[in-house]
């Protein structure tokens, strides 16, 4: 085995990394966008825009749980933290793939795909995040956009699902330019008072004939490796299919 020395390159630490943690190989490519599960150089790049720009206005919470809910530097910390245990944790019957969002060769945000017994539901939770310096752009339209395409594309999903409180206007319009369809509430405490959760959902049928599918191509490189892990097929269409 090579020596890691310091004049290793990065992108060759990433090679070395994905002969055992498959999840490396994969890249999502889109016209602005990179996505991909980040090494050690690239957590402590997505440490350091939090620390700098903040997720949200310190007097709004957008995430279940209130993670974001605290100093920027302690949010840095815990975005880390997240990554990391995602990755540590992901099995067949459980995953968590937290893909660093990379525009100009810069990290700008974080998509996550999740799911529990994806090969008996065929089911694919999301959630994002951008820095505050990157919101507005469509950034956050096109990362989901590329998560749509590898989860039903590139894994075979059936529904892919999304939760956004009521008065997230940036994540709501995303979600409804994508083609999600309302999918029912949850009433949550939110420091101290009650929100409403709104729960979203896309069908593969949906996706495949509605306004998602005039986004963006999206180039998936690195997920054959990727799916025993991720107890994923892909999916074929009828034609593929004979």
């Amino acid at each position: 085995m090579a020596e890691n020395t310091p004049d290793t390159p990065p992108e060759g630490n990433r090679t070395a990394l994905g002969a055992w943690i498959p999840q490396f190989r994969l890249r999502l490519s889109t016209p602005r966008l990179e996505l991909r599960v980040p090494d050690e150089q690239d957590l402590l790049a997505l440490a350091e825009l939090v620390a700098e720009q903040g997720i949200h206005a310190s007097d709004y919470i957008p995430f279940p749980g209130g993670w974001s809910d605290a100093p920027q530097q302690v949010v840095a910390g815990r975005v880390v933290q997240y990554l990391w245990k995602g990755l540590a944790l992901s099995r067949p019957d459980y995953w968590n793939l937290g893909l660093a969002v990379f525009l100009d060769g810069r990290p700008v945000g974080v998509q996550g795909l999740q799911a529990r017994r994806f090969p008996q539901l065929k089911e694919v939770a999301t959630e994002s995040w951008l820095a505050q310096g990157h919101q507005g752009r469509g950034i956050g339209t096109e990362m989901k956009a590329a998560a749509l395409h590898l989860a039903f594309h590139g894994l075979g999903a059936a529904h892919v699902t999304s939760a956004v409180y009521e008065d997230g206007a940036a994540p709501l319009a995303v979600n409804k330019k994508l083609g999600f369809q309302p999918d029912g509430i949850d009433r949550e405490e939110r420091k101290g008072t009650p929100a409403v959760l709104t729960r979203w959902r896309l069908t593969r049928e949906s996706w495949e004939l509605g306004p998602a599918s005039e986004q963006p191509a999206t180039d998936v490189r690195g997920l054959e490796a990727c799916r025993g892990l991720l107890g994923a097929r892909p999916h074929l269409t009828p034609k593929e299919q004979r």
